[in-house]
């Protein structure tokens, strides 16, 4: 089995949203080569330290499969269900996690107290998704 490695540092802006606020078969025009956009801005997330997403494309006898994990920290609320993600790196690009059929990416939130002297609690925040095409470029 064949693996690519993709890592996409420099995140400096994560946003969820609704999957009825992107098109439908957003994957299957972003495969035609049919440029992509999300109209809606969705809610931005606090970032609390650096945040980055790694992906895992794998090859084998049975097609395709790419994996991606957004990971970052916040200390906001975070939805942890049914949602679509959406960031930006510091290059102004753009990116779609998820689509807007089902399934949806998984979201794990890992709390932390802050420090005594007055840190804010902070939450760690790995979403992933795994899809024939899990990481789709927009055109914004």
């Amino acid at each position: 089995m064949q693996q690519d490695y993709y890592n996409l540092p420099g995140i400096i802006d994560v946003r969820y949203l609704n999957p009825g606020d992107v098109p439908a078969q957003i994957m299957s025009s972003y495969i035609a080569g049919i440029p992509v956009s999300v109209l809606v801005d969705g809610t931005q997330m606090s970032l609390n330290g650096p945040a980055s997403c790694q992906a895992v494309e794998e090859h084998s006898n049975n097609g395709r499969v790419e994996k991606a994990t957004l990971t970052f920290m916040t200390g906001d609320d975070v939805p942890t269900a049914g949602m679509l993600w959406m960031f930006q790196q510091a290059g102004g690009e753009w990116f779609l996690l998820g689509r807007r059929e089902q399934p949806y990416p998984t979201v794990k939130v890992q709390h932390s107290s802050g420090e005594p002297g007055g840190d804010r609690a902070i939450k760690t925040v790995t979403v992933e998704f795994q899809c024939f095409k899990a990481l789709i470029p927009l055109e914004k």
